[in-house]
């Protein structure tokens, strides 16, 4: 269990140059004998590991972002409080709750002081659309975590909000020195956009990504009588935080995929030398949705390998059979593992004719090796693949490897494919065991120090093994 793990070192997922995932085909110039199969998450255990127990939370705590601090050693979480109702009028149908734990499946939901619910401060309530003008509603809030910028914008929290009656819709950036007193900032942008967004902070180009809706999609929504409409994805991209252009790419459902197929969401992420999304994939005719995986190059045109579920609904009956999808943050990195926390429903869309209130919604948390996304499987007949040209990058030569009950060789070949005397299968030591970070070695050298600056190839031979990804450190 995660509450008796020793937790050492917790990060993020930087952009890696010397991380490559086998997740991505075009780190591959030839596979012989060889699957990629798609890893899939563990939940950390059945019941949710945070559940709306306060009044104020009702019976829904839903889009959230998960950070761990270093400094006082304990994971935080900004979750909003969902509940629609002609007893909760806006504000007090969407508010942003503040929790801590240190290890992730106890929380503590402390007593901030700052907002009054029913008459009473002693809650854990750290913003709601409190003296905003007509901006009445939020959806969605996405915490940030800068430790570079100054201190008192140190937590950036972007919403997406709803101004009452107008009916109009703009995102705003609050700025907080501690993640908990969060300062409004009357500067509204992207107004044709929303509701369902992710925010993130793209280290490979420097810019900020904003990935939401297909724009002016609310006009068909309004028009009379309402035009066709499905949801879609589409990205804005700023370097600050408030001058936006795009949108630039659109994921929207293909012929491959069931009738009334929507996207709901996408966060994306850099995944060691390129990109992984989490893909909301909703089925409108049953009212689901659950999680797949996409793969991108460059950030802007993205893959779906596999097209099932990768985060999939629970077994009917529990509390996340209905929805589930990850929260708005990078996987948590601790030790040899990645967590993800996510929220799961109970209950389908809001919807028109028969709708499903009050909505039940809770937060889980999964599981699985750190970076094994997929991997380059095969039994015991074995198997055989060839890396297309990369440069070494580090001394060592590292193998996320699975070879418990089977054995891989890596032998290193020039650009162009020719051998390199020492670095041979013969001269391979076999790797047999299952971890994230085993050094390749031979009878002649001990690391690829020799080599480094160079580029070459990657030839492994495989049998009963799965291999997920290769680096230089």
């Amino acid at each position: 269990m995660l509450g008796h793990r020793s937790i050492t070192r917790i990060f993020t997922m930087p952009h890696n140059p010397s991380l490559h995932l086998l997740c991505h085909p075009w780190e591959l110039q030839t596979v012989i004998r060889m699957r990629r199969t798609w890893n899939r998450p563990a939940r950390v255990q059945m019941p949710p590991v945070l559940a709306p127990t306060e009044p104020w939370e009702g019976t829904s705590v839903v889009w959230s972002s998960m950070h761990y601090d270093a400094a006082s050693k304990q994971f935080l979480l900004w979750y909003e409080a969902w509940n629609p109702g002609a007893d909760r009028p806006p504000p007090l149908d969407s508010l942003v709750c503040f929790a801590t734990s240190v290890d992730g499946l106890q929380w503590n939901k402390p007593e901030l002081g700052l907002f009054e619910w029913n008459g009473s401060s002693a809650n854990n309530i750290c913003w709601m659309m409190h003296n905003t003008g007509p901006w009445r509603y939020l959806d969605s809030p996405c915490v940030l975590v800068e430790p570079s910028a100054p201190a008192d914008r140190r937590y950036r929290m972007v919403i997406y909000t709803q101004s009452k009656p107008e009916a109009g819709q703009a995102f705003f950036v609050l700025t907080s020195p501690n993640g908990i007193n969060w300062t409004w900032h009357d500067e509204p942008f992207l107004t044709e956009t929303g509701d369902r967004f992710h925010c993130i902070f793209d280290d490979r180009r420097g810019e900020y990504w904003l990935t939401s809706r297909r724009a002016h999609t609310y006009r068909d929504k309004r028009a009379n009588p309402p035009r066709p409409r499905i949801r879609s994805v589409e990205r804005w991209r700023s370097t600050d935080l408030r001058t936006w252009s795009g949108p630039d790419i659109h994921l929207l459902p293909d012929d491959a995929d069931p009738p009334d197929t929507e996207f709901y969401s996408l966060y994306p992420m850099t995944a060691g030398n390129a990109y992984l999304g989490y893909l909301e994939f909703y089925d409108r005719f049953v009212e689901r949705l659950h999680t797949e995986l996409v793969i991108s190059r460059d950030g802007n045109t993205w893959l779906r390998p596999e097209r099932n579920p990768w985060l999939d609904r629970g077994t009917e009956g529990a509390w996340d059979d209905m929805w589930v999808f990850p929260t708005s943050n990078d996987p948590l990195v601790v030790g040899d593992h990645m967590l993800v926390p996510y929220v799961g429903r109970g209950t389908a869309h809001a919807g028109v004719r028969e709708p499903m209130r009050p909505p039940r919604c809770s937060l889980g948390l999964l599981t699985f090796g750190r970076d094994r996304w997929a991997a380059l499987t095969v039994g015991q007949d074995g198997g055989e693949f060839v890396t297309e040209p990369a440069p070494v990058t580090g001394d060592q030569l590292v193998l996320n490897v699975d070879a418990e009950f089977g054995d891989v060789r890596v032998a290193v070949l020039d650009e162009f494919g020719g051998p390199i005397n020492g670095f041979s299968h013969a001269h391979a030591t076999p790797i047999v065991s299952d971890a994230v970070d085993v050094p390749a070695r031979w009878q002649t050298h001990g690391s690829v120090a020799s080599l480094y600056g160079r580029t070459v190839r990657l030839y492994v031979k495989a049998a009963r093994a799965s291999v997920y990804a290769y680096s230089y450190a």
